[in-house]
């Protein structure tokens, strides 16, 4: 039932302490804050606490439990999406549950059957569904913005997502007997996308709240700056440089060198990606006329604030893996 090997725990014991510490800074960083800044601080922090606890009780499962995780989060991104949609088209609540029901065979999918199929055919039955169910209700009135916005969804909240369960499959890291301490097992890829996106969305927001002080898309996003993406890049580099001998198999029968530039690319593509898809999410917001995609998240905002650079970040780094790793016989 749980997967992964000593190593798995002691990330686990890592994250967790510095989560802590993050915790004590914090309670003496808002002792003269206004009562409502440190509420909100207090809630976002405690929304950690309970995220860190979900994806850790995910990943000691294994597959099974990271693949309901990933769905859950996928739900809940769609019913955000789905209450800023329904404003604008009367089909919003049939298509919801179209798309809900393709993630959810896409994910038995993955978990049951495991082809590489499963990851290849979701965007065609997406397509295929969603226009077949528009059609057959006579829909064509905002077809195209129906269709086109809900298969955006499906294909971000549910196939990009689902790309963390994918890679659980890709080679691990040695778990020879004198690196067994470090053995993560086939969980170390996950946790290598989703510890790395989170880190680079957190640099990039604290740094470019003190050193920021050029726009970088001001209409769409106002709070990016070049500093703060800057500022993110590199430190998600010097992260991945550490953590993919540890988590990944990318540097694996490599020489130094180039698995250190591996190291360095993969980091590069979760900063610059993942910048990409969290602009993309506040472009759905700013169309709608909202700051945050909901409140499920005391102080973060919604489930779309909080996944929209791992539905890039996730399917980026699965396909460059698969360039430089074996074929994986299974997703």
């Amino acid at each position: 039932m749980f997967e992964g090997g000593s190593g798995l725990q002691a990330i686990v014991i890592i994250v967790c302490c510095a989560l802590l510490i993050g915790t004590l800074v914090r309670a003496l960083a808002l002792r003269n804050a206004s009562p409502q800044v440190r509420s909100q601080r207090w809630k976002s922090l405690g929304v950690w606490w309970v995220l860190l606890g979900a994806l850790t009780a995910a990943l000691l499962i294994g597959e099974i439990g990271l693949a309901i995780l990933m769905y859950v989060a996928g739900l809940l991104a769609l019913r955000e999406f789905n209450q800023l949609y329904r404003r604008q088209s009367a089909d919003a609540s049939r298509l919801a549950w179209t798309v809900a029901l393709l993630g959810l065979g896409h994910y038995a999918s993955l978990v049951l059957v495991q082809t590489e199929w499963s990851l290849l055919a979701f965007p065609m039955f997406v397509w295929v569904a969603i226009g077949t169910v528009q059609v057959l209700h006579g829909a064509s009135r905002g077809y195209l913005r129906a269709t086109g916005g809900y298969c955006w969804a499906s294909v971000l909240f549910f196939w990009g997502l689902s790309h963390i369960v994918a890679l659980s499959s890709l080679p691990v890291a040695s778990d020879s007997p004198e690196s067994s301490w470090l053995a993560v097992g086939p969980m170390g890829w996950p946790l290598f996308v989703i510890l790395l996106t989170q880190c680079d969305d957190i640099a990039q927001a604290l740094i470019g709240r003190r050193f920021g002080r050029h726009k970088m898309i001001p209409s769409i996003s106002p709070g990016k700056t070049w500093e703060g993406f800057a500022g993110g890049l590199v430190v998600t580099v010097f992260l991945s440089v550490v953590a993919v001998p540890w988590l990944t198999s990318l540097a694996v029968d490599y020489p130094f060198w180039r698995g250190l530039a591996l190291a360095m690319g993969a980091g590069a593509i979760v900063s610059v990606v993942g910048f990409v898809g969290d602009v993309n999410m506040s472009a759905l917001k700013r169309e709608a006329g909202v700051k945050d995609s909901g409140n499920l998240l005391p102080g973060m905002g919604g489930m779309i604030d909080r996944i929209d650079s791992l539905t890039f970040t996730a399917p980026a780094i699965y396909y460059f893996a698969l360039l430089f790793t074996f074929k994986p016989e299974t997703v």
